[in-house]
């Protein structure tokens, strides 16, 4: 990527950074792996367009590192222009090339490297029931912590089991963004809210149907601001 264009969304992601998260509630949006190339980047232009104020770009781990790259440039780009935070799913030197936000996910433990990524602003954590499960002195280096699942994920098939919404609740981290994540849709997202999470990541929720992103994501908006 050219030094310069990186530097300039370098900056424009930091601004984006500081100014959005610290103030925002509402949906998370996670793009599927089995999005590529044009198809991803137009859901995303969409979801954006229709709202979205935050991505993750989740991609198949087999991805080669050109095609990631390039896709996360671009994705990037459109979140920029739209005044979205982009946020990257568990690849840390990614991340820190871009300036983008990172999410660390539950199968990352030691978190030590992330001292040495100076350009990454925002991290988020997957802790599943229990963020204490990281030690305290890591506390301060994350942005939000993500609990998971809380209904029955479509797109993470690998995880077992359900947590306890409301035993979670009793749980979260003041001063930190709470953020719910498993198997939301609109016929659940509504106990999100009530239980008094900050946000509501979604994925299969948002992207099932490439021609009902829009209708998706407003029916979504329109139950959480309901709540």
């Amino acid at each position: 990527m050219n030094l310069q264009i990186g530097k300039r969304l370098i900056g424009l992601q930091m601004r984006s950074l500081n100014r959005i998260f610290s103030e925002f509630s509402g949906l998370y949006a996670i793009t599927p792996t089995y999005l590529r190339g044009e198809p991803l980047i137009d859901a995303v232009k969409e979801s954006v367009s229709s709202g979205i104020k935050i991505i993750q770009y989740r991609f198949d781990q087999r991805l080669e590192e050109e095609e990631k790259l390039k896709t996360a440039t671009k994705l990037l780009e459109v979140c920029d222009t739209g005044e979205a935070i982009f946020i990257i799913n568990n690849d840390y030197n990614l991340a820190n090339e871009l300036g983008a936000g990172l999410h660390i996910g539950q199968d990352i433990r030691n978190t030590a490297f992330i001292k040495d990524l100076d350009q990454i602003r925002l991290i988020g954590l997957s802790c599943k029931d229990d963020h204490l499960q990281q030690s305290r002195k890591d506390h301060a280096l994350f942005s939000y912590f993500s609990f998971g699942p809380v209904f029955e994920s479509k797109t993470k098939k690998s995880l077992k089991g359900t947590i306890d919404i409301n035993l979670i609740s009793k749980k979260m981290n003041a001063g930190k963004i709470n953020v719910a994540i498993g198997g939301i849709d609109s016929n659940n997202i509504s106990e999100i809210k009530k239980n008094g999470f900050d946000m509501a990541a979604i994925c299969e929720g948002i992207y099932n149907d490439p021609k009902k992103i829009s209708k998706n994501i407003k029916k979504l908006n329109d139950i959480w601001n309901e709540n």
